[in-house]
């Protein structure tokens, strides 16, 4: 191959690129806004789910929580008062982290939590964190979470689920009012 040869390749190959990469750039600049507005429908979907009587949520700092919580919210009726505060908080579980979201009511207790990602964990044992008979138990619960069973043979992930929503008490002791 001579050296001619060679530079056309490269020049061919380097214009093919830039084409893609720009019409890539095209394309996200048209898909972004419409893929970041369903990740916030997503996301207010699963607020309304834990915190039901809550009309709207506040975004609150996260300055003084716990590392772990990544999104901290309060929730409050059409009037304006608040009626509980939806957590985010996501630990390492057995083969990755675990995400949960949590609301706590205003009397300091549990008033749902869910599971958003145990992608990482295995089906048959951690992933049974997501089911609605493991998550109940923590409904009405405070602080101390007495009471609350782990899933035997996912000791790992189950610690991991307590104490994303022990960390989720944390951030609450943090932005609770009164």
């Amino acid at each position: 191959m001579s050296t001619k040869t060679l530079i056309k390749s490269i020049v061919v190959l380097a214009v093919i690129c830039l084409v893609i990469s720009a019409a890539l750039a095209v394309v996200n600049s048209f898909t972004a806004p419409v893929i970041e507005e369903a990740r916030v429908q997503r996301e207010n979907a699963s607020r309304q789910a834990v915190l039901p009587q809550a009309a709207s949520f506040e975004a609150l700092p996260l300055e003084g929580m716990p590392a772990s919580i990544t999104g901290a919210y309060r929730g409050v009726d059409a009037s304006g008062a608040t009626v509980g505060y939806v957590f985010t908080a996501g630990n390492k579980g057995f083969d990755g982290t675990i995400v949960v979201m949590a609301a706590i009511g205003t009397d300091g207790k549990l008033v749902q939590v869910a599971t958003i990602d145990v992608t990482s964990e295995t089906k048959t044992l951690g992933g049974q964190t997501a089911n609605e008979s493991y998550t109940s138990q923590y409904t009405g619960k405070d602080a101390q979470l007495d009471g609350v069973d782990a899933i035997s043979g996912a000791t790992i992930t189950s610690t991991a689920y307590e104490r994303c929503v022990k960390d989720c008490f944390a951030a609450y002791d943090a932005v609770k009012e009164g």
